[in-house]
């Protein structure tokens, strides 16, 4: 576990006022009797909530008495306008944008509430570089116009020629940047552009803060002198269960995996796994690995394991819920379920480093394997936290649809998606969309929906929507920045309550790690403990308070602020 002292003797420092990516939920509501076959949504100003669009608007859940409601989250510090629309349910008319009515009267508006300003300003960069001269060309993700800022020449590379370059303050904290580097040699000017296409004219792009560019890649921590590709581990997985057939299970390691031996990484399991990765079967590939690799590499997603795990002839079977039948076959996927945990998981958490917890481990896949997805996440057990479900079958699954209303299905993330393209069956996701709203499910921040306007139910469709949905389940605000601790002095003071005697120690904590206050008594001979902890700071910054002993005793006390990283091995 990496482990930090923060300070013992108590600083005070400046603070720059910035953005946060934190999103804040807001609740909904609104009575309006809009007939049959129509539901009301909510759109409006800011692209978390629409953008005015009403095609890309929130819908919101009907519950007795016409009164629609639903959660959205929404960026922090917004200054929201929005309005109520109600719009036609049919999948044939849902992208068409006259498909709307707009409640009458002016727009309605809500301050979302800011967040704590970050303890940083701007952004820092650290770049390897052999060039005598370096620097940045960069936009917000909101501007039009690139500015240049050069590069300080801090250190040598890591080989004779090659320089360490740092560049720190620009842009703004919290919001995604757009970038490029450039820089002489022997009087010829170079550009750096990323390894691929996407943004401007292959400029990279990342939501990061503080990151480290090296060999066209993008890293919240100091990478080795060397990182080595990503890999494929291919194994033959025997079955344990009962009527469940063993099969070929393809572990797609992250770059790096050989020489960061101090970090556990999570892990996303995919079904079908003959289309997940590049070239696929019969039906076309996913092309999951060359999106994971791509999005990891530009800073855009964290370092994750994949496990492509391949169907078999008892397919639909196995990926329909118990209590449906398919074709003929009594649904068995509570069996598959049992397969996946008892000897898939058993194999890849045995062999690879693997963080092991269901807010680190997700489950994806298509069609039916978005429905088995969906099941093992909600109904059979709580080990998948992150599930991703892309044109789920649902219509397949009659009888488990009808039992998430008995289930508190409350407590992981679930990425949804279907296309216009797909037939009505596709449709049923509503039906899951109205259970999640129900049991308390926020759009943007635990929940994400998205309808693809005209994509059909194949491969290629998947292949063009997972990106953003390897982004959303694998958020790099999800994990400790290790950067930020090397770059920044931490924001502590004391403050003292004016109508008593009592102090106490207050400080800015970053997402990832976890506090505990520490006294001794004797510098000389520190005897130091525990006398306060903190859970796992889940914002992306926040100002903690940690109380003082103040009982007037004889000794002198002296207090430190321990950050740890769980997850990062011993």
């Amino acid at each position: 576990m990496l482990t930090r002292l923060l300070a013992i003797v108590f600083l005070l420092t400046g603070i720059a006022q910035a953005d946060s990516p934190y999103r804040e939920p807001l609740g909904f509501s609104y009575e309006w009797d809009v007939g049959l076959g129509r539901s009301v949504y909510v759109v409006g100003n800011h692209p978390d909530i629409g953008s005015w669009n009403p095609v890309n608007a929130v819908r919101l859940r009907w519950t007795p008495g016409n009164v629609w409601t639903g959660s959205v989250a929404i960026r922090a510090g917004t200054e929201l306008e929005y309005k109520y629309i109600a719009r036609t349910n049919s999948i044939d008319v849902h992208c068409e944008g006259g498909n709307v009515s707009w409640l009458a009267g002016p727009n309605l508006t809500r301050s979302v509430p800011p967040q704590p300003p970050a303890p940083y300003e701007g952004k820092t960069i650290y770049y390897h570089s052999s060039w005598t001269n370096a620097s940045i060309l960069y936009r917000l993700e909101t501007s039009t116009n690139f500015v240049s800022m050069e590069m300080e020449q801090i250190g040598p590379g890591r080989s004779p020629g090659e320089f360490l370059y740092r560049v720190s303050g620009i842009a703004s904290a919290g919001s995604p940047i757009e970038f490029v580097a450039s820089g002489y040699l022997d009087g010829q000017q170079y550009w750096d552009n990323a390894a691929y296409p996407g943004y401007g004219d292959n400029n990279y792009f990342t939501p990061l803060d503080h990151f480290f560019l090296q060999d066209g890649n993008i890293y919240n921590y100091q990478p080795p002198d060397s990182v080595s590709p990503p890999q494929i581990v291919t194994n033959q997985v025997a079955s344990t269960v009962a009527n469940i057939q063993g099969r070929r299970v393809r572990v797609l390691l992250p770059r790096g995996y050989e020489e960061n031996t101090w970090k556990h990484y999570p892990v996303l399991y995919l079904h079908d796994g003959q289309n997940v990765y590049a070239p696929g079967g019969a039906f076309g590939s996913w092309d999951a690995d060359i999106s994971t690799i791509r999005e990891i590499s530009q800073g855009r997603m964290r370092e994750v394991i994949l496990v492509a795990i391949d169907n078999t002839d008892e397919r639909l079977a196995e990926y329909c819920p118990p209590g449906d039948t398919l074709e003929g076959d009594a649904g068995k996927a509570d069996r598959y379920h049992q397969f996946l945990l008892d000897d898939v998981r058993d194999y890849v958490d045995s062999t690879f480093r693997t963080l092991t917890d269901s807010a680190n481990t997700g489950l994806m896949g298509s069609s039916m394997g978005g429905l088995v997805s969906v099941y093992a996440g909600l109904e059979a057990g709580q080990e998948f936290g992150l599930i991703g479900a892309m044109s789920s079958s649902f219509w397949a699954a009659t009888n488990f649809v009808h039992r998430l209303s008995t289930l508190d299905t409350k407590g992981g993330r679930i990425y949804m998606d279907a296309g216009t393209g797909e037939g009505g069956g596709v449709w049923r996701i509503w039906d899951v969309y109205n259970q999640l709203l129900a049991d308390g499910y926020t759009q943007n921040e635990d929940l994400k929906v998205f309808i693809e306007c005209g994509a059909g139910h194949n491969e290629a469709a998947w292949r063009g929507r997972y990106p953003a949905a390897a982004r959303y389940l694998f958020n790099l605000w999800d994990e400790a920045n290790l950067l930020v601790y090397r770059e920044q002095q931490p924001d502590m003071r004391l403050v003292k309550d004016p109508e008593l005697p009592d102090w106490s120690i207050r400080f800015t904590s970053m997402h990832g790690w976890q506090y505990d206050l520490e006294v001794a008594t004797s510098l000389t001979l520190p005897d130091w403990a525990e006398v306060n902890g903190n859970s796992i700071e889940r914002m992306p910054w926040q100002e903690q308070e940690f109380p003082l002993i103040t009982d007037n005793g004889p000794n002198a006390r002296y207090y430190r602020i321990r950050a740890s990283l769980p997850g990062t091995g011993p």
